[in-house]
């Protein structure tokens, strides 16, 4: 009797000293309110995302050329998306007037170049995205097809814009949203993922500065509008083809934005830039 006594003695000792220890270890409660759930730190941490700059859409890339007669400009626009505007002025960029075909179906610039002193030339989207060369001999009044010079044009797939469509046949693109391409003869310049690239018998070679927001081409050499520490706007440097590890910085167009949609072209010894509603002269 007494061994059965002293038992229960002693699971009620355990019992007590066991809820002491719970009430020692429970958190406070706030009323009945429910307390939310502990979380622990393992010593590793998640590292947080770098924000990346972002990129110009597509519908925005922008296309400058400078034609001793005749200055021409471009936005992209997009198939199913925002028109394309193409402009055209008589007196150096101060005024511009819309010379877009609409009446064609355009849907999509991409390229713009005049190929005279006072004409142009454009490979555009048309109806159904499918890729057409126009030309104008009028300023910009009328345009037409012209297939033969579709077949030498170099340019980004509007169906695909990690492909480049050469007169040899088509080639992935450095990335797979390239934009901005150039050519002239031989250079086929263009930007991908915030670097200029070019085109070398077969195969994309990368071109100092990193930071680039366009290119153009000035005979042989490539025109690189980029992003630099030391420039509060839009710098551009000068690749040459024979070169194309170094860049020569050219100058700065101060106070534009260069994370705005910017296009570039030589002119009359310096470089033409243009960014939001500015054109500026870098260079003589």
């Amino acid at each position: 009797m007494f061994a059965i006594t002293g038992v229960l003695a002693l699971l009620v000792v355990v019992a007590v000293l066991a809820w002491a220890a719970y009430q020692h270890t429970r958190p406070a409660s706030a009323g009945d309110a429910a307390q939310p759930v502990p979380t622990f730190t393992l010593g590793v941490q998640a590292p947080t995302p770098t924000p990346t700059a972002e990129q110009v859409r597509r519908e925005q890339t922008r296309f400058l050329s400078i034609g001793s007669e005749v200055w021409w400009r471009a936005t992209a626009g997009a198939c199913g998306g925002p028109a394309p505007v193409i402009e055209r002025s008589t007196d150096e960029g101060a005024t511009w007037a819309d010379v877009t075909p609409a009446y064609l179906g355009i849907a999509q610039v991409q390229t713009l170049d005049a190929f005279s002193g006072r004409d142009a030339e454009i490979v555009a989207a048309m109806s159904g995205c499918e890729a057409q060369a126009l030309r104008t001999y009028t300023r910009g009044e009328f345009w037409e097809s012209y297939p033969d010079v579709l077949a030498a044009s170099r340019y980004v797939d509007p169906t695909d814009a990690g492909s480049v469509r050469l007169s040899s046949g088509p080639v992935p693109a450095p990335c797979p949203a390239a934009a901005g391409l150039h050519a002239f003869g031989d250079v086929v310049a263009l930007v991908c993922d915030g670097r200029a690239w070019s085109w070398s018998d077969s195969e994309w070679t990368q071109l100092p500065p990193e930071g680039a927001v366009a290119v153009g081409i000035d005979g042989s050499d490539i025109l690189v509008g980029h992003r630099a520490e030391d420039c509060d706007g839009v710098a551009v440097s000068r690749v040459s083809v024979g070169d194309t590890e170094s860049a020569a910085v050219l100058g700065c167009a101060a106070e534009t934005d260069a994370a705005a949609p910017v296009a570039i072209d030589s002119a009359g010894g310096g470089v033409m830039v243009w960014a939001g509603d500015s054109l500026v002269t870098v260079g003589p």
